[in-house]
């Protein structure tokens, strides 16, 4: 049988405030409710399943936070005060955070909190106007709604959440402390879940180093140099390989008091490997670590073996002085199907895919494959806000599948290494997951600022405890604290121009609140550059609106350097947020119109893509006026919506670019009005790539002769 060994990595930064002891953000909570409960539960259904969980040590330590009533955050204080004491400040603050969430997944599915949602965009998403002319009961309504859309559907059949689903709105204060004390008993369940399904040889747990730390460039910033020869690196080098092992030893320590157990594996941070690192989880007794199969074609390189004949497929072991360590490789592409493709797809669909592409693995491999196991590792929450119904039906029909296929076994990483025999790798390319380097977190200006501004306080600490031996232990120990958490990875996803969100600006503010605690626990003055924000904008916009009349000329290619100067944009690299995609084959959306024609553009990573892959299509995803799609391929025009009725309204080329124009009377009889839109790739009619991944692009679309107005 064809061994697959599935690991779900779950995590949340350390979100809790180093003075008040609140929460900053509600995601830890809300994923209790939405992912960490649901996905052990779905295994544990089947005999013949087994997976491994990865979880990070500072998400454990802040659900116990929660279960222990030690903390709290805004989303849920918000929740618990009378619906009818909230000033208009905090009812507007409520329309403002109470739709976190994919609209199209979370809150179109749901009346009530659709209306709600209608509500704030007919305000032209102005959260206090919204807020001025709602009457208590809507906002009581929302304040469930926040909450209610991230209850997994595995659990709306308990109560009190099967009772709240039915009733849908005009809820009372009484449901709402239900919810509140509904959550608490979900979350207290959760680690006692994992370490029962464990005891019975159903999963195994893993974990990361304690906050989420990236540990190669904790040992030795450095090692950012073996992938990125060229980078352009901090002012001063942060080497202190003492606090990578802090951060593994922390973690074996916690995962001995909850799991009873010695802490065997570990998907290190972001699948970021070196041979630093390496030697010090042995030294913590570690027998397994996981990274990226791009990391593996470099460790070969590096250790003279041609990548040419080298496979993920199986597993690899690697010596250090202190002893061996096992090493596993994500099948790239397997892995990033479920987290970044099948959402768009049929359940059945996805899950044949998926299956099939195994069956071809095994038929290739033949069956002499007893060294043989195919490693999927991919994040274990966050995708699912994409999938209908946070993925009941494809998790459903996937673990069916699964578990009762013919030549398919699921392993675990530690009986995967226990069965197979590895193969040695002497070296190992200092890399991540992401592009087999740290350029996500380390050698753009803001990401530097950020390590010298870490370095810089880690110089203070050390040295007042070497001048300060009797100082109150209480409040070094909060230093050190703040000192680990500010190493975590999680501060400098966000920093430079790979990822922005919305809360780009809060995660800036929580990385320096703990730098500056540092300084505080120590009675010593604050430094001034930890008072200023460290990115430059936060954040960046990935979209624009058109700000003029555009007529360009429909060849495929940019014919002139200005010709869709004005146009709107939407940026796709930068609109990736806590979740990265690496295989992204659109890079740009462009958008605008002249008097006539709506114009759209879409610019690939590699130019003329869509020439030199004819089984894909470019589709463009029409939400209002109508429903419907527009597909075209290198073959010509594939399918229009029954309201286009004329397909000589639609022109479009395809070369190093695709452009098209669309008559605005296909739209809109009078030539104008709001467009919502969405683009992105198909493949024998499944979406492979869509963009923007959450509400769709809405286009102010001008009459003839009408100005641009300004959107404010």
């Amino acid at each position: 049988m064809l061994k697959v060994a599935f690991l779900w990595h779950m995590h949340q930064p350390y979100y809790r405030d180093p003075d008040s002891g609140d929460m900053i953000l509600p995601w830890v909570r809300l994923h209790c409710l939405k992912d960490y409960y649901d996905l052990p539960v779905r295994v544990g259904k089947y005999d013949n399943l087994k997976m491994t969980f990865n979880l990070v040590p500072s998400l454990i330590e802040q659900i116990d936070l929660y279960c222990n009533k030690e903390t709290t955050d805004r989303h849920l204080e918000l929740t618990s005060r009378p619906t009818k004491s909230l000033t208009r400040e905090e009812r507007t603050e409520v329309f403002k955070i109470f739709f976190w969430a994919n609209p199209d997944t979370m809150i179109q599915p749901f009346p009530r909190y659709r209306r709600l949602y209608k509500k704030l965009k007919d305000c032209s998403m102005n959260a206090e106007m919204a807020a001025r002319t709602s009457s208590v009961q809507e906002v009581r309504d929302l304040l469930v709604w926040g909450t209610l859309a991230w209850v997994d559907p595995i659990l709306r059949s308990q109560q009190p959440f099967k009772a709240l689903f039915q009733k849908g709105e005009k809820f009372t204060e009484n449901d709402k402390a239900d919810l509140i004390e509904a959550q608490y008993k979900i979350m207290g369940e959760i680690i006692p879940i994992y370490r029962s399904l464990m005891d019975e040889g159903k999963i195994e747990v893993s974990f990361t180093p304690y906050f989420h730390p990236i540990l190669p460039l904790i040992c030795d910033t450095d090692s950012a140099q073996e992938a990125l020869p060229g980078i352009t690196l901090p002012k001063n080098r942060f080497c202190h390989p003492e606090d990578a092992n802090r951060q593994v030893a922390m973690a074996a320590k916690l995962y001995q008091e909850k799991f009873g157990r010695k802490l065997e594996g570990m998907w290190p941070s972001e699948g970021s490997v070196s041979e630093q690192m390496a030697e010090i989880l042995v030294k913590n007794g570690l027998k397994w670590m996981a990274s990226d199969e791009q990391v593996l074609y470099g460790s070969a390189v590096k250790s003279g073996m041609t990548s040419g004949n080298i496979s993920p497929h199986t597993i690899f072991k690697h010596d250090t002085d202190s002893g061996s360590i096992n090493m596993f490789f994500r099948d790239h592409a397997l892995s990033d199907k479920i987290g970044f493709v099948y959402s768009g797809w049929d359940a059945s669909k996805a899950v044949n895919d998926f299956i099939s592409q195994l069956h071809r693995l095994h038929d290739l491999l033949g069956p002499d494959n007893n060294d043989t196991v195919i490693p999927v590792i991919l994040d274990g929450e966050n995708c699912w806000e994409y999938f209908p119904d946070d993925g009941d039906e494809f998790l459903s029909l996937f673990f069916e599948r699964l578990s009762s296929d013919d030549i398919i076994q699921t392993v675990t990483m530690s009986e995967a290494c226990e069965k197979i025999k590895a193969s040695p790798l002497k070296r190992i390319l200092a890399g991540s997951w992401i592009n087999h380097s740290f350029r996500i977190w380390i050698g753009h200006p803001e990401d530097n600022a950020a390590w010298d501004l870490l370095w810089k306080a880690r110089q203070e600490l050390t040295q007042f405890k070497a001048s300060h031996p009797d100082y109150d232990k209480d409040k070094i120990a909060n230093a050190e604290k703040s000192l680990l958490v500010a190493e975590g990875s999680d501060w400098n996803w966000w920093y430079g121009d790979e990822h922005k969100s919305s809360q780009n600006e809060i995660f800036d503010q929580i990385y320096r609140a703990h730098l500056k605690s540092i300084y505080t626990n120590l009675g010593l003055k604050i430094p001034q550059e930890l008072q200023l924000p460290i990115s430059s904008s936060i954040p960046d916009s990935f979209i624009t609106a058109p700000e003029g009349i555009v007529t360009p000329e429909i060849d495929g290619k940019l014919t002139y350097y200005y010709e869709w100067l004005g146009a709107g944009t939407f940026n796709c690299a930068k609109a990736g947020g806590a979740m990265h995609r690496i295989e992204r084959f659109i890079s740009n959306l462009l958008y605008v119109s002249d008097d006539d024609y709506i114009y759209f553009r879409v610019d690939f990573e590699k130019k003329g893509f869509l020439v030199d892959n004819r089984g894909k299509g470019l589709k463009i995803e029409i939400h209002n006026p109508g429903q419907g799609n527009i597909v075209f391929s290198a073959d010509g025009l594939l399918s229009r919506p029954d309201w286009i009725k004329d397909e000589n309204d639609i022109r479009f080329a395809l070369g190093d670019i695709v452009e098209i124009g669309i008559k605005k009377t296909a739209f809109f009889p009078d030539g104008k009005g709001e467009l919502f839109f969405r683009i992105g790739l198909v493949e024998d009619d499944m979406d492979i790539e869509l963009w923007p991944q959450g509400d769709p692009i809405m286009f102010k679309v001008s009459g003839p002769g009408e100005e641009i107005i300004w959107d404010l």
